[in-house]
């Protein structure tokens, strides 16, 4: 009978879960929460990696040293990015924008990243032992190894201390469950203290992001099932906290409305499969255009909404002359209509004007609707000439 160490079998099931975890969250890959989501997971499964690598290293030196010195490297040097990547995460679910206490914060995590990379890569590279080293196929820790430890240690309890300090920043419905990471890590990291050959904190880790899993990223009642970005549900949050932001900070936006003209020729020529593939391709489109710092969303059918900190009407421009160019390249590609177009209004808010959500939406909506009337009269223009 195998017996199996304690810290293989918690690896091995733990990557299994990250695994699962990286590939179900998939679905909303385009939202910017889902993407830090998944810069946590990834960060993770590689430090979970490397810890199993460094000790098959460390156990078996006279064959696999080199595996121990690569393991042991990445465990030190990627750490602190992991904590970042989850103050990063907990940041996307705050509606308020970030104040001085809360940028010294995030800034406090982002030096200890860098100049935890700093030390432990000139330490690696002139052999400094600073945090550890092999001597004689036998490894040993360093001189500095406690304090990074206990600095460690500290941030992990910061992230837990952030996530307290500024719940009032959360959105009202999310601001209990997203306790989870930061708690879970903290679990994970105490109980690390009292079981050495065991890593528990990658384990807190990975729970704290499958509880939020399954409250947010599979079941975000925001996210539109299909393409992954914002529902009409979570647009109307979004837009109504941008304008109350905008009106008592000062800051304008812009919103821009879309809707895919003669969207219908699609289905009834491909199939209603290919149809939500176009709606698919066109919230990518979206996507590689705009960038992570927007919010995209679909507004119901083929219309989609972006709301973007971009307030200059010529940049604003050269992104719709962007969208179109990318979808006449894909129009091509799959064989569309010709008449397969995108009609687009869009309008910056002035703060200064106090206009409600509903005001300000159907403002974006007529202006889509008149571009659209004119791209149809252009149709009815091009058949007759035709004929």
């Amino acid at each position: 009978m195998i017996e199996l160490s304690g810290w293989i079998v918690l690896n091995f099931f733990t990557s299994f879960l990250l695994i699962l975890l990286l590939i179900f969250q998939k679905r909303t890959s385009r939202l910017q929460k889902a993407r830090k989501y998944s810069a946590i997971l990834i960060c993770t499964l590689i430090l979970l990696a490397s810890e199993t690598i460094g000790r098959i290293g460390e156990y078996h030196p006279e064959h696999f040293l080199f595996l121990g010195k690569i393991g042991y490297f990445l465990i030190f040097l990627l750490d602190p990015i992991d904590l970042l990547f989850a103050v990063s995460y907990i940041d996307c679910w705050m509606e308020r924008e970030s104040n001085p206490a809360r940028v010294c914060f995030k800034f406090a995590f982002q030096v200890f990243a860098v100049v935890n990379g700093i030390m432990v890569t000139a330490s690696a590279l002139f052999r400094l032992n600073w945090f550890y080293f092999f001597y004689d196929n036998v490894y040993y820790r360093g001189l500095f190894f406690y304090e990074r430890a206990m600095t460690l240690m500290f941030f992990i309890v910061m992230l837990m201390v952030y996530a307290i300090v500024f719940r009032k920043d959360f959105m009202s419905e999310y601001k209990n469950t997203v306790l989870c990471l930061p708690l879970f890590s903290f679990i994970g990291a105490l109980l690390q203290v009292f079981i050495s050959n065991i890593d528990c904190t990658y384990a807190g880790i990975s729970l704290g992001c499958l509880v939020l899993f399954f409250y947010f990223q599979s079941n975000d009642i925001n996210v539109d099932y299909l393409t992954g970005v914002l529902n009409r549900r979570g647009l109307d949050i979004r837009m109504e906290y941008r304008i109350k932001n905008s009106q008592s900070g000062g800051k304008d936006f812009t919103a821009i409305m879309m809707d895919l003209d003669n969207f219908k020729t699609i289905n009834d020529t491909f199939g209603h499969e290919e149809g939500d593939k176009a709606i698919k391709i066109m919230a990518e489109i979206l996507d590689e255009t705009f960038g992570e710092d927007v919010t995209i969303g679909r507004f119901g059918g083929d219309e989609f909404c972006v709301i973007t900190d971009i307030t200059s009407r010529d940049e604003i421009d050269k992104k719709i002359d962007e969208i179109h160019t990318r979808l006449e390249a894909v129009r091509e590609k799959r064989g569309w209509n010709k008449n397969v177009n995108l009609s687009c209004g869009y309008e910056v808010y002035d703060h200064s004007s106090n206009m409600t959500r509903e005001k300000f939406a159907n403002t974006i909506d007529s202006l889509m609707y008149r571009e659209k009337q004119i791209h149809h009269g252009e149709k009815t223009e091009n058949t007759a000439i035709s004929q």
